[in-house]
């Protein structure tokens, strides 16, 4: 009798987020797309049946009390047909598992590339008090005013969808007892999602500024009115134009997206 747990590589004690993971990664090695050995199917086969056992709760509890698992599908004509059947199913079940770990890195990686640039710009803008504003004319002002506040649009959208995305609101009093106290999947408050973003906005203005003054880079003073306009304007429009550049980099990487995956579902 074959050891599904040694098939899965994972003991006996394992949780089921555990055995779900081995099998994603196991998957990843032996699917018959990715996979070189000519037994690939059958690897594969092997693999999802057991992930099919040890993944559902009472075959697995069959399966750890010695009684039988392997329920055939009578409809079948023949048993290579139903490792076809079988190895659709759980193709099937790898590309969701494959498409939902894309949609989660680019979730995060729209977070980096909003919260990184923000903290940067303001440590910059505090370190080096650029003097963009001072050298413009009122033509050049009321133009960055304009993009300012576009950005500070973009900023807030993004920061909602962030928030949204990470952070769950914790219910009032009166509606606590009707709902649950925290998704499963979300483990930050909004709250907290909050503090952090300002904490950490205002700590990379005061790191800049700290380093300003061991270094002597510029004689302004730190509550002068170009300074703080600076600290205002500067981060928004750098967050919009990472935007920018990652909206151009996906634009033109779409063309290869589209042809990788027509090639996969060939």
């Amino acid at each position: 009798m074959t050891d599904l747990y040694r098939v899965l590589g994972v003991s006996q004690r394992a949780s089921a987020s555990e055995i779900k993971s081995a099998y994603r990664r196991r998957a990843r090695k032996l699917h018959p797309d990715v996979s070189s050995s000519p037994d690939a199917n059958a690897k594969f086969a092997k693999l999802s049946e057991a992930y099919r056992v040890l993944g559902d709760p009472k075959l697995r509890a069959q399966y750890d009390r010695g009684e039988p698992v392997y329920a055939r599908a009578a409809f079948y004509a023949s048993r290579d047909a139903e490792v076809v059947a079988c190895q659709r199913k759980f193709d099937r079940i790898v590309d969701e598992m494959i498409a939902r770990e894309r949609q989660e890195t680019a979730a995060r990686s729209h977070a980096v590339s909003v919260v990184v640039p923000l903290f940067l710009s303001a440590f910059y803008v505090a370190l080096t008090k650029p003097r963009f504003i001072q050298d413009m004319n009122l033509i050049g002002r009321l133009l960055l005013l304009a993009i300012a506040c576009y950005a500070l649009h973009y900023l807030v959208k993004n920061l909602a969808i962030v928030l949204g995305r990470y952070t769950y609101r914790i219910p009032d009093h009166i509606t606590s007892v009707f709902h649950e106290e925290a998704p499963r999947d979300k483990h930050i408050s909004r709250k907290a999602g909050l503090v952090f973003l300002v904490c950490g906005y205002l700590a990379s203005l005061g790191l800049g500024l700290v380093l300003d003054k061991l270094a002597h880079l510029n004689h302004d003073s730190y509550l002068a009115p170009a300074t703080i306009t600076g600290a205002l304007l500067y981060p928004p429009i750098a967050v919009l134009i990472i935007g920018c550049c990652r909206r151009v980099a996906w634009f033109l990487d779409r063309p290869f997206r589209v042809n990788t995956d027509q090639n996969q579902n060939q």
